[in-house]
């Protein structure tokens, strides 16, 4: 069925969030860049001057959007989507799920994902970082691995610190770059920039093992190394990537090793591995975007 001749499908955002979220293009030109059906973005300043229509999805920062679900469906509206960002550890109040039709969400735990009306997106890259232009081959960048970010105030600090203390007590030549409150004091460009020229980037969990420092990697072709969870292997989530998972930061070391060799042979490896990386990212949007465009056409049937 041609684009023109579906029902658009609704996108409401508080603005202050639309314009708050660094992932808010990936969600608009990545996610439902795809959709086979026009889009309409809708702001609202304040929650209760938000409208109550048909065929909706609504961007919710946490649970900001819970009250307005319920009076949705106290008016009858059909057809009701939320993507619910922010629930990094999977502990905010979910009872509004109960007023929608489909839960799209950020942050994948197994609990949560048992709910057949749930499905799991990422949070994407910020903008800024990507869309990315032509990426350099790795045996091409200059810096062997990069993290920028907090160390401390984090719900998974331990693995941060415990990353930190083995490139450092090891000597590893990875750029380190600790702030204090964020995830990095660079520009979203000169972020960019360091990503960009970096072989590996270490993506440690913050709050969560799910992290916008793994898709910011990935758009900017550097490859991701982190530890592995459920979230990394779930069929549903990552389902087995191709770029290196470790068990512990401990065995980083050991890894660098096999990467470390400046010779023919291993940067060829290297530039494999990094064109392996990119394509699988590649594909794994494009799967994202079919997975949500099914789901959409499933709720609004057309």
């Amino acid at each position: 069925m041609a684009t023109q001749t579906k029902r658009p499908l609704h996108l409401l955002w508080r603005r202050a969030t639309l314009d708050h979220v660094p992932e808010a293009f990936f969600i608009e030109r990545v996610l439902l860049g795809d959709l086979g059906r026009p889009v309409r973005t809708l702001t609202t300043e304040r929650l209760h001057d938000a409208p109550f229509l048909d065929d909706l999805l609504v961007v919710s920062l946490s649970g900001e959007f819970a009250g307005y679900f319920a009076e949705a469906r106290r008016r009858g509206r059909r057809n009701l989507a939320v993507l619910h960002m922010g629930d990094e550890q999977g502990s905010e109040d979910r009872v509004y799920y109960g007023d929608v039709d489909l839960v799209l969400r950020n942050y994948w735990f197994a609990e949560i994902m048992a709910d057949r009306k749930v499905l799991w997106v990422p949070n994407g890259y910020a903008l800024g970082v990507g869309p990315a232009p032509s990426l350099i081959p790795a045996s091409r960048r200059t810096i062997p691995g990069y993290f920028a970010g907090a160390l401390t105030m984090r719900a998974l600090a331990d693995e941060r610190q415990a990353m930190k203390q083995v490139v450092e007590s090891a000597g590893l030549p990875f750029e380190l770059r600790s702030t204090a409150t964020s995830r990095d004091r660079l520009g979203p460009l000169a972020y960019a920039a360091r990503l960009g020229d970096a072989r590996f980037a270490l993506v440690p969990g913050g709050n969560s093992p799910e992290t916008i420092r793994l898709y910011d990697a990935l758009e900017m072709g550097s490859v991701p190394i982190m530890l592995r969870s459920p979230f990394v292997d779930a069929p549903d989530a990552l389902d087995g990537p191709p770029f290196p998972l470790l068990g512990d930061w401990s065995e980083l070391l050991e890894f660098y090793r096999l990467w470390s060799r400046d010779d023919a042979a291993t940067r060829a490896t290297l530039d494999a591995l990094q064109r392996q990386v990119i394509d699988w990212w590649t594909a794994f949007k494009r799967k994202q975007q079919q997975r949500l465009r099914d789901r959409i056409d499933a709720l609004l049937g057309d």
